[in-house]
Protein backbone atom coordinates (compact mmCIF):
# COMPACT_ATOMS: atom_id res chain seq x y z
CA UNK A 1 0.00 0.00 0.00
CA UNK A 2 1.67 3.10 -0.62
CA UNK A 3 1.74 5.94 1.27
CA UNK A 4 -0.52 9.79 -0.06
CA UNK A 5 2.60 12.25 0.64
CA UNK A 6 6.03 10.97 -0.60
CA UNK A 7 8.72 12.10 1.82
CA UNK A 8 12.51 11.81 1.03
CA UNK A 9 15.78 11.17 3.73
CA UNK A 10 16.02 15.34 3.09
CA UNK A 11 12.56 15.99 4.56
CA UNK A 12 12.99 13.17 7.51
CA UNK A 13 16.13 14.91 8.25
CA UNK A 14 14.95 18.33 8.26
CA UNK A 15 11.81 17.03 10.66
CA UNK A 16 13.95 14.97 13.01
CA UNK A 17 16.20 18.21 13.46
CA UNK A 18 13.07 20.17 14.87
CA UNK A 19 12.96 17.21 17.54
CA UNK A 20 16.75 17.04 18.30
CA UNK A 21 16.56 13.03 17.71
CA UNK A 22 20.03 12.97 16.08
CA UNK A 23 21.26 11.04 12.81
CA UNK A 24 18.64 9.10 10.31
CA UNK A 25 19.97 6.14 9.83
CA UNK A 26 17.03 3.94 7.22
CA UNK A 27 13.29 4.72 7.15
CA UNK A 28 10.23 3.23 4.59
CA UNK A 29 6.80 3.64 4.37
CA UNK A 30 4.67 1.08 5.92
CA UNK A 31 2.00 -0.89 4.69
CA UNK A 32 -0.66 0.09 7.43
CA UNK A 33 -2.71 3.48 7.42
CA UNK A 34 -5.98 4.41 5.52
CA UNK A 35 -6.07 8.19 5.47
CA UNK A 36 -2.77 9.43 6.86
CA UNK A 37 0.90 8.57 5.38
CA UNK A 38 3.23 6.68 8.16
CA UNK A 39 6.76 6.11 7.73
CA UNK A 40 9.12 3.85 9.93
CA UNK A 41 12.35 5.93 11.12
CA UNK A 42 15.34 4.36 12.92
CA UNK A 43 18.22 7.55 14.04
CA UNK A 44 21.16 7.39 15.87
CA UNK A 45 21.71 9.27 18.50
CA UNK A 46 25.04 11.25 18.39
CA UNK A 47 27.59 10.01 20.64
CA UNK A 48 25.58 6.84 21.90
CA UNK A 49 26.98 3.86 21.36
CA UNK A 50 23.51 1.83 22.33
CA UNK A 51 21.78 1.75 18.69
CA UNK A 52 19.47 3.38 16.95
CA UNK A 53 16.19 4.05 17.99
CA UNK A 54 13.08 3.52 16.04
CA UNK A 55 10.01 6.00 15.59
CA UNK A 56 6.76 6.54 13.03
CA UNK A 57 6.57 9.09 11.72
CA UNK A 58 2.99 10.51 10.67
CA UNK A 59 1.77 12.70 7.84
CA UNK A 60 -1.51 13.88 8.62
CA UNK A 61 -3.22 13.91 5.19
CA UNK A 62 -5.90 16.16 6.64
CA UNK A 63 -7.13 18.28 9.45
CA UNK A 64 -9.33 17.66 12.18
CA UNK A 65 -11.01 19.59 14.91
CA UNK A 66 -9.71 16.19 17.64
CA UNK A 67 -6.20 16.90 17.44
CA UNK A 68 -6.02 18.30 20.77
CA UNK A 69 -8.44 15.65 22.06
CA UNK A 70 -6.00 12.84 20.40
CA UNK A 71 -3.04 14.04 22.23
CA UNK A 72 -4.67 14.68 25.59
CA UNK A 73 -5.95 10.91 25.01
CA UNK A 74 -2.74 9.80 24.41
CA UNK A 75 -1.06 11.03 27.07
CA UNK A 76 -3.64 10.05 29.75
CA UNK A 77 -3.52 6.70 28.45
CA UNK A 78 0.58 6.37 28.40
CA UNK A 79 0.57 8.27 31.93
CA UNK A 80 -2.10 5.56 33.94
CA UNK A 81 0.09 2.40 31.90
CA UNK A 82 -1.91 1.69 28.93
CA UNK A 83 -0.09 0.31 25.72
CA UNK A 84 0.03 3.36 23.49
CA UNK A 85 2.58 5.68 21.86
CA UNK A 86 3.09 8.83 23.45
CA UNK A 87 3.73 12.22 20.93
CA UNK A 88 7.46 13.19 21.48
CA UNK A 89 7.55 17.06 21.62
CA UNK A 90 9.86 18.91 19.80
CA UNK A 91 12.53 21.40 21.20
CA UNK A 92 9.85 24.06 20.68
CA UNK A 93 7.84 21.78 22.84
CA UNK A 94 5.11 21.39 20.22
CA UNK A 95 4.04 18.12 19.19
CA UNK A 96 3.63 18.62 15.35
CA UNK A 97 5.92 20.22 12.31
CA UNK A 98 4.73 22.02 9.42
CA UNK A 99 6.34 20.00 6.15
CA UNK A 100 5.00 20.94 2.71
CA UNK A 101 1.78 22.09 4.12
CA UNK A 102 0.77 19.22 6.26
CA UNK A 103 1.19 18.69 9.68
CA UNK A 104 3.69 15.85 10.49
CA UNK A 105 3.92 13.68 14.25
CA UNK A 106 6.34 11.62 15.59
CA UNK A 107 5.63 8.91 18.17
CA UNK A 108 7.87 5.79 19.88
CA UNK A 109 7.58 2.64 17.59
CA UNK A 110 6.24 0.04 19.47
CA UNK A 111 6.83 -3.68 18.72
CA UNK A 112 4.37 -6.00 18.20
CA UNK A 113 2.99 -8.19 15.06
CA UNK A 114 -0.69 -7.15 13.77
CA UNK A 115 -3.28 -10.51 14.34
CA UNK A 116 -4.48 -12.03 11.39
CA UNK A 117 -6.88 -14.74 12.82
CA UNK A 118 -7.95 -13.49 16.22
CA UNK A 119 -8.89 -16.05 19.04
CA UNK A 120 -11.06 -15.69 22.32
CA UNK A 121 -7.65 -15.19 24.00
CA UNK A 122 -7.54 -12.00 21.49
CA UNK A 123 -11.08 -10.83 21.98
CA UNK A 124 -10.69 -10.84 25.67
CA UNK A 125 -7.77 -8.78 25.92
CA UNK A 126 -9.30 -5.96 23.47
CA UNK A 127 -12.64 -6.15 25.68
CA UNK A 128 -10.92 -5.62 28.61
CA UNK A 129 -8.29 -2.71 26.93
CA UNK A 130 -11.73 -0.78 26.00
CA UNK A 131 -12.87 -1.06 29.24
CA UNK A 132 -10.08 0.64 30.90
CA UNK A 133 -9.28 3.16 28.35
CA UNK A 134 -13.29 4.64 28.61
CA UNK A 135 -12.05 5.03 32.18
CA UNK A 136 -9.26 6.05 32.48
CA UNK A 137 -10.44 8.98 29.96
CA UNK A 138 -13.53 9.44 31.04
CA UNK A 139 -12.22 13.00 33.01
CA UNK A 140 -10.72 14.49 29.84
CA UNK A 141 -13.48 17.48 29.97
CA UNK A 142 -13.00 18.02 26.09
CA UNK A 143 -16.13 16.95 24.15
CA UNK A 144 -15.14 17.37 20.53
CA UNK A 145 -17.99 14.73 19.29
CA UNK A 146 -17.17 11.67 17.33
CA UNK A 147 -17.38 12.16 13.66
CA UNK A 148 -19.98 9.64 12.13
CA UNK A 149 -22.89 10.58 13.94
CA UNK A 150 -26.04 10.45 12.14
CA UNK A 151 -25.97 13.37 9.86
CA UNK A 152 -22.20 12.30 8.75
CA UNK A 153 -23.79 8.82 7.55
CA UNK A 154 -26.89 10.53 5.65
CA UNK A 155 -24.48 12.87 3.69
CA UNK A 156 -22.03 9.89 2.63
CA UNK A 157 -25.13 7.54 1.89
CA UNK A 158 -26.46 10.45 -0.60
CA UNK A 159 -22.98 11.06 -1.68
CA UNK A 160 -22.81 6.90 -2.88
CA UNK A 161 -26.12 6.20 -4.06
CA UNK A 162 -25.05 5.66 -7.62
CA UNK A 163 -22.55 3.30 -6.94
CA UNK A 164 -25.45 1.16 -5.21
CA UNK A 165 -27.04 -1.80 -6.91
CA UNK A 166 -31.29 -1.42 -6.17
CA UNK A 167 -30.86 -4.55 -3.68
CA UNK A 168 -27.65 -2.57 -1.59
CA UNK A 169 -29.53 0.86 -1.84
CA UNK A 170 -32.80 -1.03 -0.01
CA UNK A 171 -30.91 -2.18 2.42
CA UNK A 172 -28.96 1.44 3.32
CA UNK A 173 -32.06 2.74 3.58
CA UNK A 174 -33.26 -0.17 5.78
CA UNK A 175 -30.60 1.13 7.90
CA UNK A 176 -30.26 4.26 8.13
CA UNK A 177 -34.15 4.03 9.15
CA UNK A 178 -32.84 1.65 11.98
CA UNK A 179 -29.81 3.97 13.23
CA UNK A 180 -31.99 6.90 13.01
CA UNK A 181 -35.26 5.23 15.20
CA UNK A 182 -31.89 4.18 17.80
CA UNK A 183 -30.47 7.78 18.12
CA UNK A 184 -33.70 9.71 17.98
CA UNK A 185 -34.92 7.37 21.35
CA UNK A 186 -34.87 9.12 24.52
CA UNK A 187 -33.00 5.77 26.20
CA UNK A 188 -30.54 6.00 24.51
CA UNK A 189 -29.01 10.07 25.66
CA UNK A 190 -28.91 7.88 28.88
CA UNK A 191 -26.21 5.52 27.76
CA UNK A 192 -22.81 6.41 28.66
CA UNK A 193 -20.42 8.44 26.76
CA UNK A 194 -16.95 9.71 26.72
CA UNK A 195 -13.63 9.41 24.62
CA UNK A 196 -13.44 6.68 22.24
CA UNK A 197 -10.76 5.50 20.04
CA UNK A 198 -13.35 5.11 16.83
CA UNK A 199 -10.89 2.41 15.34
CA UNK A 200 -10.27 -0.36 16.72
CA UNK A 201 -9.34 -2.74 13.98
CA UNK A 202 -6.85 -5.35 14.18
CA UNK A 203 -4.28 -3.11 12.02
CA UNK A 204 -4.37 -0.88 14.88
CA UNK A 205 -3.49 -3.18 17.92
CA UNK A 206 0.06 -4.59 19.03
CA UNK A 207 0.56 -8.27 20.24
CA UNK A 208 3.38 -9.87 21.50
CA UNK A 209 4.16 -13.32 23.25
CA UNK A 210 2.99 -11.85 26.64
CA UNK A 211 -0.37 -10.22 25.06
CA UNK A 212 -1.54 -6.90 23.82
CA UNK A 213 1.11 -4.44 23.60
CA UNK A 214 0.02 -1.90 21.37
CA UNK A 215 -3.01 0.25 20.21
CA UNK A 216 -2.28 2.53 17.42
CA UNK A 217 -3.81 5.61 15.16
CA UNK A 218 -6.37 7.35 17.87
CA UNK A 219 -6.78 9.72 14.94
CA UNK A 220 -10.23 9.14 14.85
CA UNK A 221 -11.12 9.52 18.47
CA UNK A 222 -14.11 11.37 19.72
CA UNK A 223 -16.93 12.25 22.15
CA UNK A 224 -19.29 9.11 21.26
CA UNK A 225 -21.13 6.08 23.03
CA UNK A 226 -18.78 3.67 24.83
CA UNK A 227 -20.77 0.64 23.39
CA UNK A 228 -20.48 1.96 19.58
CA UNK A 229 -16.80 1.80 20.30
CA UNK A 230 -16.90 -1.83 21.34
CA UNK A 231 -19.14 -2.76 18.48
CA UNK A 232 -16.52 -0.95 16.16
CA UNK A 233 -13.95 -4.11 17.50
CA UNK A 234 -16.17 -6.75 17.56
CA UNK A 235 -17.42 -6.49 14.05
CA UNK A 236 -13.95 -6.80 12.95
CA UNK A 237 -12.38 -9.17 15.84
CA UNK A 238 -15.61 -11.57 16.26
CA UNK A 239 -15.97 -12.08 12.40
CA UNK A 240 -15.83 -15.28 10.36
CA UNK A 241 -17.24 -15.12 7.16
CA UNK A 242 -19.28 -11.95 7.77
CA UNK A 243 -21.20 -13.73 10.51
CA UNK A 244 -20.55 -12.86 14.47
CA UNK A 245 -18.52 -15.80 16.09
CA UNK A 246 -20.76 -15.98 19.44
CA UNK A 247 -17.63 -17.67 21.84
CA UNK A 248 -15.51 -14.64 20.53
CA UNK A 249 -18.36 -11.78 20.97
CA UNK A 250 -19.52 -12.99 24.27
CA UNK A 251 -15.69 -13.36 25.72
CA UNK A 252 -15.51 -9.78 24.72
CA UNK A 253 -18.41 -8.54 25.96
CA UNK A 254 -17.57 -10.41 29.49
CA UNK A 255 -14.30 -9.34 29.72
CA UNK A 256 -14.89 -5.50 28.98
CA UNK A 257 -18.04 -6.33 31.59
CA UNK A 258 -15.87 -7.36 34.41
CA UNK A 259 -13.96 -3.80 34.32
CA UNK A 260 -16.90 -1.62 33.28
CA UNK A 261 -20.52 -3.11 33.78
CA UNK A 262 -22.77 -2.51 31.14
CA UNK A 263 -26.41 -0.57 32.22
CA UNK A 264 -29.45 -2.32 31.27
CA UNK A 265 -30.13 0.30 28.41
CA UNK A 266 -26.86 -1.10 27.13
CA UNK A 267 -28.15 -4.40 26.53
CA UNK A 268 -31.57 -4.17 24.53
CA UNK A 269 -29.87 -1.61 22.23
CA UNK A 270 -26.47 -3.35 21.88
CA UNK A 271 -27.49 -4.70 18.52
CA UNK A 272 -27.96 -1.81 17.06
CA UNK A 273 -25.06 -0.43 18.07
CA UNK A 274 -23.71 -3.18 15.57
CA UNK A 275 -25.26 -2.68 12.88
CA UNK A 276 -24.64 1.79 13.60
CA UNK A 277 -21.29 0.24 13.53
CA UNK A 278 -21.40 -1.76 10.42
CA UNK A 279 -22.76 1.11 8.33
CA UNK A 280 -20.20 3.71 9.12
CA UNK A 281 -17.71 1.43 7.48
CA UNK A 282 -19.30 0.70 4.53
CA UNK A 283 -19.71 4.21 3.77
CA UNK A 284 -16.32 4.96 5.09
CA UNK A 285 -14.83 2.62 2.58
CA UNK A 286 -17.21 3.07 -0.02
CA UNK A 287 -17.17 6.70 -0.33
CA UNK A 288 -13.34 6.55 -1.07
CA UNK A 289 -14.47 4.21 -4.79
CA UNK A 290 -16.86 7.54 -5.74
CA UNK A 291 -14.77 9.95 -5.20
CA UNK A 292 -12.68 11.86 -7.71
CA UNK A 293 -11.13 14.13 -5.41
CA UNK A 294 -8.71 11.58 -3.57
CA UNK A 295 -4.53 12.51 -3.98
CA UNK A 296 -3.12 9.62 -5.62
CA UNK A 297 -2.20 6.73 -3.70
CA UNK A 298 -4.87 7.56 -1.49
CA UNK A 299 -5.79 3.70 0.04
CA UNK A 300 -8.98 2.17 -0.25
CA UNK A 301 -10.22 -0.75 1.23
CA UNK A 302 -13.32 -3.25 0.27
CA UNK A 303 -16.64 -1.70 1.04
CA UNK A 304 -18.14 -5.49 0.17
CA UNK A 305 -16.75 -6.72 3.69
CA UNK A 306 -19.44 -4.37 5.77
CA UNK A 307 -21.99 -4.20 3.11
CA UNK A 308 -21.96 -8.03 4.38
CA UNK A 309 -21.69 -7.51 8.06
CA UNK A 310 -24.34 -4.75 7.95
CA UNK A 311 -26.55 -7.09 5.82
CA UNK A 312 -26.23 -9.57 8.14
CA UNK A 313 -26.98 -7.56 11.38
CA UNK A 314 -30.39 -6.32 9.75
CA UNK A 315 -31.41 -9.66 8.83
CA UNK A 316 -29.83 -11.44 12.44
CA UNK A 317 -29.72 -8.77 14.86
CA UNK A 318 -27.26 -10.50 18.02
CA UNK A 319 -29.20 -10.32 21.03
CA UNK A 320 -27.71 -10.59 24.58
CA UNK A 321 -28.74 -10.70 27.82
CA UNK A 322 -27.18 -9.75 30.84
CA UNK A 323 -26.76 -12.73 32.52
CA UNK A 324 -24.45 -13.64 29.31
CA UNK A 325 -22.20 -11.39 30.33
CA UNK A 326 -21.45 -12.31 33.47
CA UNK A 327 -18.10 -12.97 34.71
Amino acid sequence: MAVITELHRSDIDHVLEQYGLGSLVSFRETTHGIENSNYFVSVEQDGIARGPSDYVLTVLERETDNRALVEAALERCSDRGLPVPPLLRTLKDTTTVNHGGRKILLCERLRGNHVVYPTTQHCAAIGRFLARMHLILKPLAIDTPYERKLDWIQRVATECQDALSAEESRTLRRTIRSVSSLLGRNEIRGIPKGIIHGDMFRDNVLFNEHGLCGVLDFHHAGYGFWLFDLAIAINDWCIENGSLDREKTLTMLREYNSIRKFENAEYWCFPHFLLYAAVCFWLSRLVVTVRDDLPKGFPRKDPEEFAVITREHLMRPFQIHELVTAV
